[in-house]
């Protein structure tokens, strides 16, 4: 109890000291707490996308409409299921509305019969007008745009060539959102697999399906799955239970959820051994996910932590202020009889009221910081307090370490000696081992090895998967950090007395003379300045450099992904009948509008996607790098395909696989639109590209839209790429509420720069860490000072004593400063600069392009600076008032 007393005693005889070292310590604290909460907010979002991203999360094929029932009942009254629904597709051979006026006709088509609550959960269509009816039909809008249909009308559906047309009312007329998915092969062995959706589709009530319509068709047997395994050649009908999971389930970050998710999945097919197997779309939706998360969470520890134990170190530089004094108070303590350890106690009690303090303080900050970023929404009580007990424990040891390192040197030696002004000590073991020089070599090694051979994480997507990095992943910066911290401290800044030495010369005999050669004699202590606020400008350069590199990538990747600056995606045969093109490029704000096919086709046995595009037009509307191509430029490939109307640009994977070459006949399979089959058609290899807008990272193939066209005999273009002049969120909005009534889906790349490398998103954690660091150099400079001048009071003293005037003996402190704050921006400018290039290096392979050269964002690398600068001006001119302050005839009287 008295040791308790006597170390609040302590802390409250010294209410400035203690203040700043509560303020010092949180502001540690509160980056790394606000690192922990943005992480967990950031992979619960990222969960939360990748369900949201699915449209069916399970589909088990059974062999009957009886089964299927059955089977969804139970499914649906398992824990954690929001919707189990009974299903099947069918093909149908044609569709016909005969009015008074004329009749029409379809090509073969696929239905999906679904009960009527399918709806509720499972968002696969949404009704544009109307809505499903007992014993009714609703069509897709391209279907119901080819029949002239409205609501009322009746529609005669023939199953199969030679079979009795069925009559059906029409109820409705619906968007089909996710044919890919609804009509894929259901194999659950092999998974989710690429479908080319059916051009047709029509929506029946599963239960007129099984009485008016099944009957004419034979069943796809749940055990030969492999019956419907050609997109759009299914035979038969297929039962299937498709499954949504309840979200509530899957809390927690991707892995957690994948894990979750494999064991709902497990427990449910348990339950029905031998009834239902599934396919598992919304596993394979998290394993992508999961890789996402776990790059997002090295990221942010690799951009985070060495900040945060930077700012650890101003809780050591504030003790330094009363390091003599805490010297003779111990010195005290000991000669009344205090044992070593009560001393230690003493230090630990007071550690811990400090580590309460700035926990609790940190975690306020951290808190709000999250929050003014928009990432405090799934931060909820139980988080706050995990985070709350981290700061207080991290604050704790922050101060203890501080406190007892100083202690413990003291304890160790006698009395009489701690009473002495001056002390002698050994190198410490590192210095005497070069593990600094050792750690600098090493780092240079890997960098170089990584920059050589190209060493990268591994994702391996598992049931639970695991980053499995190479031996040199971030070793290199790692090491680099270290190194350059042990260099300056091995240092003690003898260069900068050196060269402040040789400027001031042998007989200094001006003014700045007399202040140069003050600092020469102080190198330790300036060192000390340099060492923090070295490394603090060096993290802020880092930080800034690397999530603009980020930035800037992202946005490349983006457009790659989705293709343009805006995408419009068309249902069949919309763009070409409502013309699409030329309404779009007469919007204000469009630039560019070149349409696009995308399709399907097979080589070989593999199916891969197809785009079909005008080679004289494309390039306008999009970005075309001469890097996506292999041999020449994106110029010469785009000028074959317009001379050669069968060309075809094939991705290197496929050149590489089926060994072809330049001028190589290549017969594909494609689909017929309008009998539904696969035939063989020709094409003739004019370029080998890599990367192409929009188009898959592994096979894909590009052809000239109008060969493409003339051999499926499809509807038109479905996907118009847009270039805009101004912001593509404007004219997206713009886009959308032009064709809100076509049924057309609208993207632009801001949306799209969400969702890529890349779906890690740095720029909330980048703005929370550039904000401390900002703050924390400020501080830096701002604690160097007030330090110098604790450490100076002596010296101060006499020489105002002996007629110095304030404003001279002010000159020492921020002539100190000054060559802090230059050798600092030096120290800044090239670590921090090596840091990004070996952070971008390691990641390379995540962007896709990799960048060209490093982004410099000069606004914050300016403010950075100016902070620095400001506090130290404001650190000097509160140093000015406290010299005024100081009771002199008390400092000269002091041993």
């Amino acid at each position: 109890m008295a040791l308790s007393r006597l170390a609040l005693a302590k802390l409250l005889r010294n209410p400035g000291r203690t203040l700043t070292r509560v303020l010092t310590l949180a502001a540690a604290v509160a980056l790394l707490a606000a690192m922990l909460l943005f992480i967990g907010h950031s992979l619960k979002t990222m969960t939360g996308s990748a369900t949201r991203s699915v449209a069916v999360d399970w589909q088990g094929p059974v062999s009957s409409y009886r089964a299927a029932t059955r089977i969804a009942s139970g499914v649906a009254a398992e824990p954690g299921i929001l919707q189990a629904s009974p299903v099947a597709t069918a093909p149908f051979s044609g569709a016909e509305h005969a009015s008074p006026a004329a009749t029409w006709r379809s090509a073969t088509g696929s239905i999906l019969a679904v009960p009527q609550d399918y709806p509720t959960h499972i968002r696969t269509f949404r009704f544009l007008r109307g809505s499903l009816q007992p014993g009714e039909i609703v069509f897709d809008q391209q279907l119901a745009a080819t029949l002239h249909v409205r609501i009322g009308d009746t529609v005669r559906l023939t199953p199969r060539p030679g079979a009795k047309p069925v009559p059906y009312r029409v109820s409705g007329v619906a968007l089909v959102t996710a044919p890919d998915v609804l009509f894929q092969p259901l194999n659950p062995l092999a998974g989710p697999a690429p479908a080319q959706p059916p051009a047709n589709v029509a929506i029946l009530p599963l239960e007129a399906f099984q009485w008016t319509f099944a009957p004419e068709l034979p069943t796809i047997s749940a055990a030969n799955p492999g019956a419907a395994a050609l997109p759009g050649a299914q035979t038969g009908v297929q039962w299937q239970v498709q499954v949504q999971v309840d979200p509530a389930a899957l809390a927690g970050s991707p892995a957690h959820a994948l894990t979750r998710a494999g064991q709902l999945r497990n427990r449910t097919e348990r339950t029905f051994p031998g009834q239902v197997q599934f396919v598992d779309n919304l596993s394979d939706s998290l394993t992508t996910a999961s890789s996402d998360a776990l790059y997002a969470e090295t990221l942010y520890i690799m951009l985070a932590v060495p900040g945060a134990l930077v700012a650890l170190g101003l809780a050591y530089l504030a003790a330094l202020g009363a390091v003599e004094r805490d010297r003779r108070e111990l010195a005290l303590l000991r000669a009344r009889g205090a044992s070593r350890r009560q001393l230690l106690g003493i230090a630990a009690l007071e550690s811990a009221l400090l580590g309460l303090l700035a926990g609790a303080l940190g975690t306020g900050v951290a808190l709000l910081a999250v929050h003014l970023v928009g990432s405090a929404g799934g931060i909820d009580a139980g988080r706050a307090l995990v985070a709350l007990g981290i700061c207080v424990g991290l604050a704790f040891a922050g101060a203890l370490a501080t406190r007892v390192g100083s202690t413990l040197a003291y304890v160790r030696s006698s009395v009489t000696e701690e009473r002495r002004s001056a002390h002698r000590e050994g190198k410490p073991l590192w210095e005497r081992l070069y593990l600094d020089l050792i750690a600098l070599g090493v780092a240079g090694l890997v960098y170089w090895l990584t920059a050589r051979t190209g060493f990268s994480a591994v994702i391996n997507p598992d049931s639970n998967p695991t980053l499995s990095l190479s031996v040199y992943m971030f070793l290199a910066p790692a090491l680099l950090w270290v190194s350059a911290a042990l260099l300056l401290v091995r240092a003690r800044g003898r260069a900068l007395a050196w060269l402040a030495a040789r400027a001031a010369g042998n007989r200094p005999s001006s003014w700045t003379g007399f202040l140069l050669s003050s600092a020469s004699r102080r190198g330790s202590a300036i060192n000390r300045g340099l060492l923090l606020v070295g490394l603090l400008l060096a993290f802020g350069v880092n930080l800034g450099v690397f999530a603009a590199t980020y930035d800037q990538q992202a946005r490349v990747d983006a457009q790659l992904t989705l293709g343009a600056d805006v995408v419009v995606t068309a249902p069949p045969g919309v763009a070409a009948k409502k013309g699409l093109e030329g309404r779009l490029a007469s919007l204000p704000g469009v630039a560019a509008v070149s349409a696009v096919d995308h399709s399907y086709a097979y080589v070989g046995p593999d199916l891969q996607d197809t785009f079909g595009i005008d080679a004289a037009k494309f390039g306008r509307a999009t970005s075309l790098r001469d890097s996506y191509f292999l041999g020449d430029s994106a110029a010469q490939n785009l000028a074959r395909m317009r001379s050669t109307p069968d060309g075809i640009l094939v991705s290197r994977e496929t050149i590489t696989d089926y060994s072809l070459s330049l001028g190589d006949l290549v017969k594909l399979r494609v689909l017929d639109q309008p009998t539904g089959r696969f035939k063989v058609v020709p094409f003739h290899v004019v370029g080998v590209v890599q990367e192409f807008p929009s188009a898959p990272k592994d096979s894909f193939m590009v052809a000239n839209i109008a060969y493409l066209q003339s051999v499926t005999r499809d509807q038109g273009p479905n996907v118009l790429f847009v270039k805009a002049t101004g912001s593509p969120v404007t004219l997206a909005h713009r886009i959308g509420a032009a064709t809100a009534q076509d049924g057309t889906s609208v993207k632009d790349i801001k949306q799209q720069t969400a969702q890529t490398v890349t779906t890690v998103d740095l720029s909330g954690i980048s703005r929370i860490e550039e904000a401390f660091t900002v703050v924390l150099v400020a501080a830096a400079m701002g604690l160097f000072v007030a330090v110098a001048l604790a450490e100076r009071r002596h010296e101060f003293a006499t020489m105002t004593a002996l007629g110095a005037s304030l404003r001279e003996v002010a000159a020492f402190l921020w002539s100190e400063a000054a060559l802090v704050l230059a050798a600092a921006f030096g120290l800044a400018a090239l670590l921090g600069w090596l840091l990004a290039e070996m952070l971008v290096a390691m990641l390379r392979h995540v962007f896709d392009p990799p960048p060209d050269h490093l982004a410099a964002p000069w606004a914050f690398l300016g403010g950075l600076a100016g902070a620095a600068l400001v506090g130290a001006l404001l650190a000097a001119g509160i140093a000015v008032v406290g010299l005024r302050r100081l009771p002199l005839g008390a400092i000269l009287r002091e041993e």
